[in-house]
């Protein structure tokens, strides 16, 4: 029984990290004409704005990524995803949603950055809890992307194996599942501190 157990939790764990790919590839094809909406007077584009906009994108993913579930929640709308077998997947109970990709006013950045972003389980581990929380202030202060953060959490989840990462993650391989979500989102626009593109 339990062979059978393990068996479809890794072939659930697999099907998730494909829906993760998914969802980075979604990402990357998302509108970000809004860009175009937030011009200053003087004809440049406002930084912050433009950040907020993109925190949000940002946040979506690395919310619906956290399987542990300790990332805020970030408010997305979706719709239906349609198509020939749409009945079909609901059926199995699988959902046939998708995410629109688009910044709304429900955000609040400020208390997004202030929010706890980690399990209360990673304070055991003193040092991977202080360098997960240094990752995201950098991130949060733009000196690093939003995927260096998620690999960072990535690398300690893993290491600290969080009890629902570990269950998630089985048999999935993780060096393979990073490169293609850094393939997938290679050309995604990154903002430093300054709201300049990098």
């Amino acid at each position: 029984m339990n062979f059978i157990q393990n068996y479809f939790q890794k072939r659930t764990n697999i099907m998730i990290a494909n829906q993760d790919y998914e969802l980075a590839e979604q990402l990357m094809n998302a509108d970000y004409d809004f860009v175009k909406e937030d011009f200053l007077p003087n004809g440049e584009y406002d930084g912050k704005v433009v950040g907020r906009k993109l925190f949000h994108l940002e946040g979506i993913f690395l919310d619906l990524t956290d399987r542990t579930l300790s990332h805020p929640r970030v408010p997305y709308a979706h719709e239906d995803r349609g198509g020939m077998f749409a009945n079909v997947v609901k059926e199995f109970g699988l959902g046939n949603r998708k995410i629109i990709w688009q910044p709304s006013d429900l955000f609040d950045l400020d208390s997004y950055m202030d929010a706890e972003w980690f399990p209360e389980q990673l304070l055991m581990y003193h040092s991977e809890y202080k360098e997960l929380q240094d990752a995201k202030d950098l991130y949060c202060e733009r000196s690093i992307s939003f995927l260096d953060y998620f690999f960072k959490r990535l690398d300690i989840y893993r290491a600290c194996e969080m009890p629902t990462f570990i269950k998630y993650y089985r048999g999935v391989d993780i060096d393979k599942y990073k490169d293609k979500i850094r393939r997938i989102t290679n050309d995604f626009p990154h903002l430093n501190e300054k709201g300049e593109y990098i």
